[in-house]
């Protein structure tokens, strides 16, 4: 966190998981947010861990985004990753989250690796009744991108944006409408190239970490060709709309 800092990041959104970490994330928040730094609590259930739930984690969920007027629900949605947990099982988990945010007026942080095009087949329904669609960590075509540019959907560029072979990525950082474009370090994970790792993990990868999004940011500024400090501006603007409006 005092990295993120010296790195002049002022707002960090920390997205939960599952029912286990709900509490543990609640804790980072509220240990972290300063005046220097904005922690946000999200809390949801990923699609990697839908499997196993207990019948009464909508309440739960329902009591933790009561905590925090402000959270958003978080980090949700459909992945074409792991190919062992039943669609099904997830666009359904995905549907009772998507609801209880619509009732609450709460933003959604989303997640769709692998499986953009039925992301936005999920929340097209939603999507008008929302404060605000996050669509985290984005790596599609031009025609996904523009159903959820359709939908007034935030598009978020993480690691992935930095790597010159990343062809697709970096042409929809380039083509999103520049009030719909967000940066994140989605850290632990994708890691950008040139990147101070927080650590190494057991396989010696090294851990992504939130101080790193300078990187993304003059990556996407050097990609349209517009100043650093004025996508800093830009993207520090659109997370303000789109978290706290």
């Amino acid at each position: 966190m005092e990295r993120a800092i010296e790195a002049q990041v002022t707002g960090i959104c920390c997205c939960a998981t599952a029912p286990a970490d709900w509490q543990a994330v609640k804790r980072v928040a509220a240990d972290h947010t300063s005046a220097r730094l904005v922690v946000l609590p999200a809390y949801g259930i990923h699609p990697w861990y839908v499997e196993g739930l207990t019948d009464d984690w909508p309440e739960l969920l329902e009591y933790y985004l009561d905590q925090n007027v402000c959270a958003p629900v978080g980090e949700i949605g459909v992945d074409g990753i792991r190919k062992s947990i039943s669609r099904e099982l997830q666009q359904r988990v995905l549907t009772i989250q998507l609801e209880l945010a619509v009732r609450l007026g709460r933003p959604v942080v989303l997640h769709g690796a692998r499986a953009w095009g039925d992301l936005a087949e999920c929340v097209q329904p939603f999507a008008s009744r929302l404060p605000s669609v996050i669509v985290h960590g984005f790596s599609s075509s031009a025609e996904i991108m523009s159903r959820f540019v359709a939908m007034g959907a935030y598009l978020s560029f993480a690691g992935s944006v930095c790597n010159p072979k990343a062809l697709t990525v970096r042409g929809a950082a380039v083509r999103v409408p520049i009030g719909q474009l967000l940066i994140e370090t989605d850290a632990p994970d994708l890691f950008p190239a040139g990147g101070t790792p927080a650590a190494m993990d057991e396989n010696n990868r090294p851990i992504n970490q939130p101080s790193n999004l300078k990187l993304i940011c003059d990556e996407i500024a050097d990609l349209r060709h517009i100043a650093p400090d004025v996508i800093a501006d830009i993207t520090a603007s659109n997370a303000r709309a789109a978290f706290l409006s």
